[in-house]
């Protein structure tokens, strides 16, 4: 059998060379989308487990005793050891992350062929970037296989669907099918005949590579179901070792001289400002060149290897040792392995996170900005669970969630009906700048009223699929482009997204309905009250335009958005997950363009700005032209001329001071009045003083969501 598969791929005719391209780059697209796929179906699941959680940071007392709606990852201790909540939320939460690490890996692979990766693929997206993947009562997991095609033997997940629901039963079956290995596909599902657009009678599941009917036109969304993720890389490795009647091998058709060092990206072993790598045994980039083709052979096997090995389909790459072991990529390969330790689905030492880069890059820290003895939740959720693969991971969650004390948003909605939040649950006032417990705890009750909660799902579920947007189209340019940055600050937004709605109205986000584009010939604006632009109102009482609402400067695209603490430089750059920006700095509500601006529209009442690596407390202001071009020129703050500090004529500092632990919002409303117009010097000489309009008493969208420092 092995030989006979080895027989096709070897000496194919060389006619068949473009459409062999084109179909080894729609695997390679079909295993991002299924690294993908698994992303927001984990996180919403994840984030519907009810908990609270803390904003620590070193050195900071901004949000002493204060607790936010959202479960988040948790350290155990001696004195307090996790809660069934927590224990689930870290497995889930380990999960989670190493998926990324996939999605990272397979887009690399991607990059190392001359596949520029897509995230916005309509394999899982619509045009308006709804997730139509998980549509009620679908039944598909993309690429693999349908549940309708499930024999019906134990258990039975004939009538599973593929769609959002909370940390249940049902949906960590869902999971567990997943992440499950070939042989059980093979055994159980029904794998009727199909018929082929040339013709050819074939199987719906399990097609052995190379597919002979795939033409040049062809991309991912016309590939067989291959019946698991493990023989999708399968068929992705055979294509890999094709070579043709002319002695051309199709690897170097792919890597050919002009594409040798396709872009390869790292968030978790060298981008700065990692302190150590969080997986050593992992070369996370892939070094490409012609001249070395065994080389890059063992760098792509060892990619699967650890995609695999982690959770999905590892007998795969047993399989394909075995098929390819003369091989002398394989015979390097099978040098290099160390054997597993414990279980045999544990997952291997060298594919493990890192314990020590993991508290070195993620270290605890109390509410008054001490560091903790234990490590930060995140770090000690990852390494405590990293010895185990994914499938063991849910299936463990599944015992879990049986518990009689494990409870979900919904279910705790559906036991308190009526106004179930209260001041105590968001711990105590007292940190300066912030709104009161109880005027959260308000919010929280009338935003989940019967007269109110369905404006406020729509609007938190827009919001939601707003930011994943913004994380996936700035990864189309982060591939894309080496000069664009990597959307940080908005992956940690977008859980706050999914956990505010799932808090708020005990109901599953609604990613399957999409979101609009924003319109170019119009300013959003930023926050409550702050339209710069006539045309879209300037009621005090109106927030940010939900089209607007994003967590990342990433995807800021539009003039005037802006806020939070992640301060920016004024003149761009730098790195958007700190406050680390040299320098005057860009104004919230009135920064000039795109990747400007901070991050989190519309802007938390309880955002407050970190203390910054410099003692420049300064922000550049701008007044915006007419549209449809919206021109901006820099404008000066009129305190310097109050303050006789510099005569009007000769300003210089164009900027507006703020200062350490100040409210974003309440910055980003000066600044934009001195926009606007609005702010009036008044008196004479000593005696002059600022008159700034009195902002709008914040609403309740914005006292329910979390800082996102």
């Amino acid at each position: 059998m092995q030989q006979e598969a080895i027989t096709k791929l070897k000496n194919r005719n060389i006619s068949h060379l473009k459409a062999d391209l084109a179909c080894v780059k729609a695997i390679a697209q079909a295993a991002i989308n299924v690294e993908l796929f698994t992303i927001p179906i984990y996180m919403v699941s994840l984030y519907s487990i009810k908990g609270m959680h803390q904003i620590n940071s070193a050195g900071s007392k901004l949000y002493t005793g204060r607790w936010w709606p959202g479960s988040g990852a948790t350290a155990a201790t001696k004195e307090k050891p996790l809660t069934t909540n927590e224990n689930v939320f870290n497995k889930v939460y380990s999960v989670f992350i190493e998926e990324m690490l996939h999605l990272q890996l397979a887009s690399n692979m991607a990059s190392t062929i001359g596949v520029t990766p897509i995230f916005t693929s309509k394999a899982l997206q619509s045009d308006d970037y709804g997730w139509h993947c998980y549509k009620a009562n679908s039944t598909l997991i993309p690429h693999i296989l349908d549940f309708t095609d499930w024999k019906g033997k134990a258990p039975d997940l004939s009538k599973l669907t593929v769609e959002l629901r909370a940390m249940n039963e049902a949906q960590v079956d869902l999971f567990l099918a997943i992440e499950e290995k070939a042989e059980r596909g093979h055994e159980m599902l029904f794998n009727p005949p199909v018929k082929r657009k040339n013709g050819d009678v074939g199987t719906k599941y399990f097609e052995s590579a190379p597919f002979n009917w795939f033409t040049p036109s062809m991309g991912e969304t016309d590939l067989p179901l291959f019946g698991s993720i493990g023989h999708m890389y399968l068929c992705y490795w055979d294509y890999l070792e094709i070579t043709y009647s002319d002695g051309s091998h199709l690897l170097s058709h792919l890597i050919s001289p002009a594409k040798d060092n396709g872009l390869q990206r790292d968030q978790f072993n060298n981008t700065p400002p990692r302190e150590a790598k969080q997986y050593p045994g992992i070369k996370t980039e892939i070094e490409c060149t012609t001249q070395d083709l065994n080389n890059v052979k063992l760098q792509l096997i060892n990619n699967i290897n650890a995609i695999t090995d982690q959770g999905e389909g590892d007998d795969v790459v047993k399989t394909i040792i075995e098929r390819w072991v003369t091989e002398p990529w394989a015979v390097s390969f099978e040098k290099a392995q160390t054997k597993k330790a414990g279980m045999l689905s544990s997952v291997q030492s060298k594919f493990q996170p890192s314990k020590e880069g993991l508290i070195k890059d993620y270290p605890g820290y109390d509410d008054q900005g001490n560091p903790t003895a234990a490590a930060s939740g995140s770090a000690q959720a990852r390494f405590d669970n990293g010895g185990k693969d994914h499938f063991e991971l849910f299936d463990e969650v599944k015992s879990l969630i049986a518990k009689d004390d494990y409870i979900t948003w919904d279910v705790w909605h559906e036991n308190n009906p009526d106004k179930p939040w209260n001041d105590a649950m968001l711990g105590i006032d007292g940190a300066p700048h912030l709104p009161k417990t109880s005027d959260i705890a308000a919010a929280l009750n009338r935003l989940g009223s019967p007269a109110e909660i369905d404006n406020t799902f729509t609007i938190f579920s827009s919001s939601a699929v707003g930011t994943i947007k913004g994380i996936t189209t700035s990864l189309n340019k982060y591939w894309a482009d080496p000069k664009s940055q990597f959307p940080s600050p908005a992956m940690g937004g977008s859980g706050d997204r999914v956990s505010i709605c799932w808090a708020v109205t005990g109901r599953c986000p609604d990613l399957v309905t999409g979101i609009e584009n924003q319109t170019k010939q119009q300013l959003y604006h930023a926050c409550q009250g702050m339209a710069i632009d006539e045309s879209s109102g300037d009621d005090k009482n109106v927030c940010a335009d939900k089209l607007a609402y994003h967590s990342c400067k990433g995807s800021n695209e539009c003039k005037t958005q802006g806020g939070c603490g992640f301060v920016q430089s004024a003149t761009g750059g730098g790195n958007c997950g700190s406050s680390a920006a040299a320098g005057l700095k860009s104004a919230p509500a009135d920064n000039l363009c795109g990747s400007l601006g901070g991050c989190a529209v519309p802007i938390s009442a309880s955002q407050l700005y970190p203390a910054q690596s410099d003692a420049n407390y300064e922000m550049q202001l701008y007044k915006f032209g007419e549209a449809p071009h919206f021109h901006g020129q820099e404008i000066q703050w009129p305190e310097l001329v109050a303050r006789d500090m510099l005569p009007p004529t000769v300003v210089e500092k164009n900027s507006m001071p703020y200062h350490q632990g100040e409210a974003v919002y309440d910055v980003a409303w000066r600044s934009y009045c001195a926009a606007k117009g609005l702010v009036k010097v008044q008196g004479s000489g000593h005696n002059k003083s600022i008159h700034i309009p009195s902002s709008p008493a914040p609403s309740d969208i914005r006292l329910v969501l979390p800082p996102s420092t």
